[in-house]
């Protein structure tokens, strides 16, 4: 007695299955598309190491906290990446006003809610290297609310490196 069936013939499982198939292929490729795009990010490095990356949207605000080593008031340093690819320095926000901070402005200063803003500085970085203070908690603000604290991965003294890069999001993710 031969135990055959007709109606199971070569391919059966494709056949008897296709739609699986022709739905898992077209998201696999979408996957690979989507995570293989560069994406725009900012990535933190300290001596040619990559510690950091975070992925931002274009003309989203970025910051920079830290406290002024001689009035030990917060500053804030505010830029964007601009369609170069760079940083774009747009103002810079002091709590006080004294030794050793800017007198004069190169955009336009004023005083507004208590703060002393320089604005309209529009100065391009192509990154900005800042020694990571003992007492200055340099802090990495994203305008959704992001934060990376220098001390929680560098030492005080420690040169860190912030460029603007492009960057697959798998990557992105990763970091």
């Amino acid at each position: 007695m031969r135990l055959t069936n007709t109606k199971f013939k070569k391919g059966y499982r494709f056949y008897r299955y296709p739609k699986p198939f022709l739905i898992l292929i077209p998201l696999i490729l979408f996957a690979i598309i989507y995570f293989f795009i560069p994406v725009q990010a900012i990535e933190i490095s300290s001596e040619n190491k990559t510690i950091k990356i975070f992925e931002v949207d274009k003309k989203t605000e970025i910051y920079i906290d830290y406290v002024h080593s001689v009035a030990k008031t917060p500053i804030r340093d505010v830029m964007e990446i601009n369609e170069n690819h760079l940083f774009l320095l747009t103002r810079t926000e002091y709590s006080s006003f004294g030794a050793g901070l800017p007198t004069d402005s190169a955009g336009n200063f004023e005083l507004k809610d208590g703060k002393y803003i320089n604005s309209g500085l529009n100065k391009e970085l192509d990154c900005i290297s800042l020694r990571v203070g003992r007492f200055a908690d340099h802090t990495l603000v994203f305008e959704d609310g992001r934060i990376f604290v220098f001390r929680d991965f560098l030492e005080g003294g420690d040169l860190a490196v912030i460029k603007p890069v492009q960057v697959s999001k798998i990557l992105a993710l990763i970091y």
